[in-house]
């Protein structure tokens, strides 16, 4: 076609491909936008938005969550990358928890539990995962953009939880969605293993933009539906809870404990 655009190399393209629309093009005239839009989304991932994922995600045949946070069909996404169990258990060099973007600081000790620089409860930013462990066995570890200091927990506190201080996420708590149970200026610990919500309880979510949020999760559908189905409440009862169906929620991990502000 003569009115075609150059399309560079983009995120678009393995979505495309694992789908039954031809081209890039292709899928602009689905959406009915002009080539030039969808050329400057598919460079920029931060420019799709909740919406237009809504729309998109049915004719590239994923959700709207993978396209948000960018999973690609059959590989690796640039946001979560999965753990491959032919690979060592040790992770690698480029796997070890790192403090900072800027700094790129290696040899925390080996005692020390990441503080994610995401804020807990309201969302957003989006979260790196390098690893996502082996759920129940090992936790997950996180890329030097989102890990902003360690914290070293009481060797007896990490013994009668069962844990190793790399499988321990901490993370700072804002807004007021989980009120009363947990205030903003809270800080809680997280079991990166526990990747179920069984029992219900607290859990680190990523939400629709890829930030990390604690919220009460609850397994909603019946034993052996055919779609399982998960209930995200906020205990503010200002917040209404939302069902989301389990293959579209990634769980960061289990919430464990938590440092609380003295009101």
């Amino acid at each position: 076609m003569a009115d075609k655009i150059a399309m560079s190399k983009n995120w678009l393209e393995p979505f495309i491909k694992a789908s039954k629309i031809g081209s890039q093009e292709d899928l602009a005239d689905l959406l009915d936008l002009s080539r030039a839009t969808i050329n400057r989304l598919a460079n920029d991932h931060k420019k799709l938005k909740r919406d237009r994922a809504e729309i998109m995600a049915p004719l590239l045949g994923v959700s709207a969550n993978d396209l948000m946070l960018n999973r690609i069909p059959g590989g690796k996404s640039k946001l979560i990358d999965s753990f491959d169990p032919d690979e060592p258990e040790a992770p690698s060099a480029e796997q070890q928890m790192t403090i900072g973007s800027e700094t790129g600081v290696r040899g925390v000790p080996k005692d020390g539990s990441a503080q994610i620089d995401a804020t807990g409860g309201m969302g957003g930013g989006g979260l790196t995962i390098v690893s996502e462990g082996v759920p129940g066995r090992h936790g997950m570890t996180f890329s030097a953009d989102n890990v902003r200091d360690y914290w070293r927990l009481p060797p007896p506190m990490l013994v009668s939880l069962g844990l190793a201080a790399q499988d321990v996420a901490v993370l700072p708590v804002q807004g007021d969605s989980m009120l009363p149970t947990l205030n903003e200026g809270d800080v809680v610990f997280i079991d990166t293993r526990h990747r179920w919500p069984s029992p219900s309880g607290l859990y680190a979510v990523l939400d629709e933009i890829g930030g990390l949020v604690v919220k009460r999760l609850e397994i909603s559908s019946q034993p052996g539906a055919e779609q399982q189905m998960i209930t995200v409440i906020s205990d503010n009862p200002r917040h209404k809870p939302k069902e989301w169906r389990a293959e579209d929620l990634f769980i960061v991990g289990r919430v464990l404990r938590k440092f609380g502000v003295v009101n």
